[in-house]
């Protein structure tokens, strides 16, 4: 990736929060990017954060330290470290050939992999064309290939209106909603599951206050919720969620547990987020949480 001496910008991608209405969408954006923002902060790296439809763009003097905190930001499904040119077609090849030229080794089969929104000169398809014709007209030497079904190397070009965005790499979020979006919730802390049952709803949106009596099995979380709320251990569950402004409880029972003990009676709902999965997916998500 050629970035010369500039720290390159992420553009960040969500998923559920596009399919929304207009006015819901607009203020999950807006919870996205005050969450991302208030985590930069906590991490003491400040941020510049700007938007198009359907795309967030982050820019910091730590770079690195933006993706390990993006990576762990409920609502983000992928990022990528992106080199920002012009969507002019003479000077976008030429970017993307200086771009390609570290990327590219003997023998290697490739792919341009392009989207596009605004108005151009060209489309999505005849953009790919032509610029992947320009690299194997520059590189013809290396012996390199286009290859569309599983390339050695992939170069994505997105074009947005007057820009575009060279990368090569997506990383991975973990998807869901942003954290506040969908109410408060009350989660029983008293497990290694109960960590995974709490994570779950957090990803869909839900911020928390978490009853537990250990505080090691926060410190998990809180890599993902840096403001997490924590209170000491209650017997009336449905009061205290009631006292906390919480709309539901969320408890690690499986099936078993729920017939041995029995529901808990109330006014609020409360949410099994363990119940459709087994040991290992368990302990597969409780690895993912730790990592």
């Amino acid at each position: 990736m050629v970035m010369g001496e500039t720290m390159p910008t992420l553009l960040v991608r969500y998923g559920e929060i596009g399919l929304k209405s207009a006015s819901v969408r607009r203020r999950f954006e807006q919870q996205l990017v005050a969450d991302i923002r208030t985590r930069h902060a906590l991490a003491k790296t400040p941020c510049v954060i700007s938007q198009t439809r359907g795309r967030l763009f982050v820019d910091s003097d730590d770079w690195r330290r933006s993706c390990e905190i993006l990576s762990r930001t409920f609502g983000i499904v992928s990022f990528s470290p992106v080199t920002k040119v012009s969507s002019e077609l003479s000077e976008l090849t030429k970017d993307v050939l200086d771009f390609s030229e570290p990327l590219l080794f003997n023998n290697a089969s490739f792919a341009i992999r392009s989207r596009r929104s605004g108005n151009h000169p060209y489309t999505s398809q005849t953009l790919a064309e032509h610029l992947g014709k320009a690299v194997l007209d520059r590189f013809k030497e290396k012996g390199i290939r286009v290859g569309l079904d599983n390339p050695d190397v992939e170069i994505f070009v997105e074009v947005r209106d007057r820009n575009a965005y060279l990368f090569s790499s997506a990383l991975p979020g973990p998807g869901g909603m942003p954290l506040g979006t969908q109410g408060r919730m009350l989660s029983m802390l008293d497990s290694e599951d109960a960590i995974a049952s709490t994570w779950l709803m957090m990803k869909r949106g839900c911020s928390v206050l978490v009853v537990t009596e250990e505080e090691s099995l926060v410190e998990p979380l809180r890599n993902w919720y840096p403001n997490l709320k924590t209170a000491g251990p209650e017997n009336d569950l449905m009061a205290l969620a009631s006292k906390n402004g919480c709309i539901g409880i969320t408890l690690s029972w499986g099936l078993k547990e729920i017939e041995k003990r029995g529901a808990i009676k109330g006014d609020l709902p409360v949410f099994y987020p363990l119940v459709g999965m087994n040991e290992e997916e368990t302990k597969g998500l409780l690895a993912r949480i730790r990592g």
